[in-house]
This record gives C-alpha cells, structure tokens and sequence, in this order.
C-alpha cells in the first residue's frame, strides 16, 4: 500500500535493542499515544522519528461493527498489514462476504493538496474494472478515518512468492507477464499511469489470478498533457526519468520500466539495481547499471526482453502492445498458476508442448483482454469529484457510491454482549476483563490492605498463594514489530504494534491470536500452525524469528512451570526504574532495575517475590504488609517497591499518564 516503503525482511537485533530502550508506553486503546516520553539514544531517536513520520501510524482501528446509513453492516475482522500512508483490515459483510478496508486517516490529510490526491486515488480506482485489478467495491468515512473497501486477495502478493521461493521459473513469469501486461494496457487506455508498480503490489485472488492495487500515485494523464514531473514512485523501481522531476517528466512509459524491474527480479531474485543506500539505487537506474549473473542463468530471450525494456530512453522501450509479442512469450506456457506456486515450483513445466503452450498462451492473452479494442472512455477528475458537500466531510456524494459517505455509527455494546469466555480447549479458558476495571480493583485493594495492616488477619485476605504464570523473557523491538515475550510455561508470544497479540503454545501445534474490537472486547481465535490463514503468516514468522532469539541469547528470571492457563500480555509500560506488565488474568508484573521481580496477582491480594537468582516465593500481601518483607528471602527497599507498584496501578486505573 505504501509508495515509498516495501516489505523489510527481519532484521538482527543488537544489544542496544535488547531490554533496553526508553521510557514508553505500548499503544493500546486505553493510553494515549502522543504522551509517550522520547528515546534518549541518537540513534533510537532517528527511529523514532521516522515512526511519528508514518502516517499509517495516525490509523485508529475501526469499531468492530460498521454500521452504514445505507443499512449495510460490516463487521471488521483481522489486520492485514500496512503501508506508509494506510493500514488494512478484513471487512464482513451480513452475507459473509469478507473485503480488504484500506483505512487513510484524516489526521493524515493535513491540506488540500493531500485530500486531493486521496480523493483522486478514489475516483480513479472506482472507475476501475479489469479482471487483473482489484476490484473497488465502496467507499465510506467516519470522523477519524476513510474507508476504502477492496475485493480481498487472500494468497498475498508477488512479493511473499518471490521471497518463499527465491527464484521463480520463466513458465510461471511467461504467465504472471501477460496478466499484468493486460491490466496494464487497460490502465493506459484509459489515460492512467500507475507509477507504483512493484511485486508487493501485485496480488492473487482465490483462483490465483494476479490483481494489480494501490492506485494511491496513481495519475490520469489527459490527451492535452503529455507528460507529468512529480518524483514518486518505490525507490528500487523509479523510472529513469521520474529522477529528472522536471527537467524530462514523465509519461506511460515508467510502467513498461516497471515491468522489466519485475520480471528480472522474478527470474534473477532480486531487482536489478538494489543497494543498501538509496542514492546508490538512483545513480545505478541512471546508468541502467546492471547485469545478470552467471550463476543465476536465464534464457537469452528474456535478458533481451529485459534489456528493452529497461531502456534508458523512454522511446526505446517496446510499447504495451509490443511486449508480448517477443521471443520469449513463444517458451513453455502454464495454462493457470496453481496453489502450490507460492512455496514451490510446479512439476511438469518444462514438459508443456509447443502447441499446448501456443493455447494457453492465446487463451491467457484473451483473458487478460489483450484483444479487447482500445477503451473510448478515459478517466476524468472532475472539479466536482474533488469537492466536499459539507464542511465535516471528506468524500464527495460523487465518490461515495453505495451513499455511505456520512458517519457510520457503532453498534451499542450493550447488544453486543460482555466480552466473551473463550474456551481455547477442554482444559484452558479465560476471560478478557475490562482493563482499567482491573487496575482499579486491584488499586482499591492494595491501598485497603495497607490501611488494614495493624488489624487482626481476615481470612479472605489470604488467598491461595500458588506461584503465578510470570514473563520470564521479553525483547523489546516495537520500533519495528512489537514487544515479544516468553512466558515461564515456555509459551511465546508477540503483542505487535497493532495492539493484536499472537500467542504460540508450547508443545502444541496450535497458536493463539487475541483481537481488541472496540465496543465487544477481546476475541482470542486458535488456528493451526501446520495450516495458519494468510496472513498470520508473515507475523508467526516473528514470532519464530523473537523465539530463535530468546531461547539462545537471554536467560530466563524464573524457573519453568506448567501451563495452569492462558495469559497474553496486554499492555506494558517502561520508567528507568522498572517495566510493568499488564497481564489478562489480572496480574501485574514489576521487574525492577535492581533484578528483583514483584508480581501482584488475586486483585491484590496475592504477591510474589523472583530473585535475581530466580527463587520465587509467593505469600498474602497482608502479611509481608504487616512483616515489612517476605519471609523466606528479604527484598531490598520491599515496602517502597510495593508503593511504587500501588501508584503505578492507580495510574493505569485512572489513565494517568
């Protein structure tokens, strides 16, 4: 979704990134971001930056229900990922029909210049219908953020297949060509430019058919102009001329550019002019400085296809109409791409005949409507397409096609039902409460039980006092994922930035995804890790890569238990004298920057001592009120620590920040 920002593989994590960054405050629905105290370092700071930067990060997660005025409900489901300017979340309607909702939010669009280029993306995308471009399906705005509503392509883009398969074979590409050459040649009919065409762009639907997205640098190009001169684009896939701004402009052309930079990184692995420094990429594109390895063959046919059309000069590309009229086309041809492409090669491909090959090829052109005659009807922005009604909203009647444009309004939550019990299996359930509920019942009994200390015990002040599951690891890289954590009954979990957790289970195939819904609560849904959904993919695959890490870089702060329930970590928070974590059963863990962890479990009633040689002892917190320490150990500053956890409490259970 983004045009300046593509899918970064996991990066190492150094010791200045372990445990150790600055005081800060997970996002999470009841704490309020733009409080969040700076990193102290340099170089977090940058990164820091860099983040506020991002204006995905100014998204609100919708409600949970979408209710339009039109009457068509959409409940939203699952996060699917982000870009620079939008995140993306899965959208149900009443008939089950799921949509991808890119989600753009207004506080992003801080002048006109930028309303129009949203407003633009929508116009042109809507006016949009190719069987190889996603299908707009509506578009609709409350007070934080507007919709735009997607058919959803489940089995993710080019790029997850490049990167699973390293490689992919000139059969396959033959294949993906002609479907992004036809919507391509449909987009130039009618006086679109895309500009931003790259293989993270490009996505397969249920039957596997590539869909060109993203118009958002999208540009209609009218039969008076001939050229545009903004510079934009992914870096590693920038036209040439793009570069010049406007000493040369710019014209159709970038996209056959496009589809070179493409096609020689299927086929060789990488694109051709990447570098780990930006102005490297820009001084290589324009050079055309590049070449294809030796140890990486390709067909003589496709590297002249691929030079043509990464020709320095524009007029010397091969117009859309010429380029599947090459050599190269005339190879083994696939009839479909299969399932089975994302992860490996399909067997057989070499063994297609000519004439096999010479129909699929003819039938796959004719689907992709190459011999569809030149559209009549480009694409215009109208003065009235770039026009608000009303002063509070942003989508013109003329943009908004299903008259969805006003505020959608939640669902009571009342109707909804209390967040819900979810039973994991036969033997682990859990309840997600209400989390300042939790803080402020926990705060009450904490400061009662000091007041009480001088008094005779009562009974129900002395709970059962078995050692509570506790964080025994956790990495902190939210400048990048989330916060990852390993629990003392070996589970593994990741609360992403997203404020989404998932959760592996140790010595299971099983993991765990906990969902906040504003209004309804939590939803925790088990899926399968030897068959996860799409995309719960690529964030197991951090999870993996926190687990890896953890298990041989850190030690653990407390000796292994065995699974007595499931806990997530919901919240955490960071001083420079400890980190608090916010667990959903309810307790609260402190570790202090001395190595001694304090645990407050049973609403407060309940505290538990770690040592920093990991003996853990757990007894009423009426007691080691009333004695002044724990009795099996002393704790250093005990009463002053169990203070400074009691305002801690009362901070969260009254959103002080």
């Amino acid at each position: 979704m983004s045009a300046i920002r593509s899918q970064q593989p996991l990066q190492p994590l150094n010791n200045g990134q372990l445990n150790a960054r600055g005081t800060n405050i997970t996002p999470i629905k009841s704490v309020r971001r733009h409080k969040e105290i700076p990193i102290p370092s340099a170089d977090q700071n940058k990164q820091q930056k860099k983040k506020k930067e991002k204006l995905s990060a100014l998204c609100k997660t919708p409600p949970s229900i979408v209710r339009t005025r039109n009457g068509r409900d959409y409940r939203r489901g699952n996060f699917l990922g982000e870009g620079g300017f939008a995140r993306c979340f899965q959208m149900k309607d009443s008939s089950g029909q799921i949509y991808a909702a890119k989600t753009v939010a207004k506080a992003s669009i801080k002048n006109e210049k930028t309303k129009t280029k949203l407003l633009s993306e929508i116009k042109i995308h809507k006016s949009l219908k190719h069987p190889n471009i996603v299908n707009f399906v509506d578009c609709f705005e409350d007070d934080i953020n507007v919709y735009i509503l997607l058919e959803i392509c489940p089995n993710q883009s080019l790029m997850e297949l490049l990167k699973n398969r390293k490689r992919v074979s000139e059969p396959e590409v033959r294949y993906f060509m002609v479907q992004v050459v036809g919507a391509i040649k449909y987009l130039h009919s009618r006086n679109v430019i895309h500009r931003d065409l790259k293989l993270g762009n490009i996505f397969f639907d249920p039957e596997m058919n590539l869909k060109i997205g993203d118009f958002g640098l999208a540009s209609v190009l009218p039969s008076n102009e001939h050229k545009k001169y903004t510079i934009c684009g992914t870096p590693n896939y920038i036209a040439p001329e793009v570069l010049g701004g406007k000493n040369t402009g710019h014209s159709f052309e970038v996209d056959i550019w496009a589809i070179g930079i493409m096609m020689y990184a299927l086929l060789i692995g990488k694109p051709p002019f990447q570098a780990k420094d930006v102005n490297v990429i820009y001084e290589r594109i324009k050079k055309t400085e590049y070449c294809f390895p030796e140890e990486k063959p390709i067909s003589d046919s496709a590297k002249q296809l691929i030079k043509d059309l990464l020709s320095l000069n524009p007029l010397n590309r091969p117009t859309i109409d010429e380029v599947l009229a090459y050599e190269w086309f005339k190879g083994p041809f696939p009839d479909k791409t299969r399932e089975v492409s994302l992860n490996e090669t399909p067997q057989g491909l070499d063994q297609i005949s000519r004439i096999q090959s010479k129909a699929n090829f003819k039938n796959a052109k004719d689907m992709a409507g190459i011999y569809t005659p030149k559209t009549k009807n480009p694409v215009e922005i109208l003065r009235s397409d770039l026009q608000s009604e009303q002063p509070k909203t942003l989508l013109p009647q003329s943009l908004s096609p299903n008259d969805t444009k006003n505020k959608y309004q939640e669902v009571d939550p009342d109707q909804l039902g209390r967040p819900r019990r979810v039973n994991f299996n036969s033997h682990f359930s859990t309840t997600i409460k209400n989390l300042n509920k939790i803080c402020f019942e926990t705060y009450q009994n904490i400061r009662r039980l000091e007041h009480s200390k001088h008094e005779n015990i009562d009974t129900m002040e002395l709970p059962d006092c078995e050692n509570p599951t506790l964080i025994s690891k956790w990495v902190d890289y939210s400048n990048k994922y989330g916060f990852s954590y390993q629990l003392n009954n070996d589970d593994i979990g990741v609360l992403f930035n997203d404020d989404n957790t998932i959760l592996t289970l140790h010595n299971s195939t099983k993991f765990l995804e906990l969902i906040y819904h504003d209004g309804e609560g939590w939803t925790c849904i088990e899926n399968s890790l030897n068959h996860p959904p799409a995309q719960a993919k690529r964030q197991l695959e951090v999870v993996d890569f926190f687990a890896r890490y953890m298990n041989s870089n850190l030690s653990k702060v407390s000796e292994n238990e065995e699974r007595k329930e499931i806990v997530f970590l919901r919240r955490y928070s960071r001083t420079p004298d400890y980190i608090m974590f916010e667990m959903t059963n309810g307790n609260f863990q402190f570790n202090f920057k001395d190595h001694h962890k304090i645990c407050i479990s049973k609403s407060g009633l309940a505290i538990t001592h770690i040592s920093p040689n990991r003996l853990t002892q757990t007894h009423p917190l009426i007691m080691v009120l009333q004695d002044g320490n724990f009795p099996a150990e002393h704790v250093p500053d005990c009463l002053k620590k169990i203070a400074t956890i009691k305002e801690a409490i009362k901070k969260r259970a009254f959103n002080e920040d």
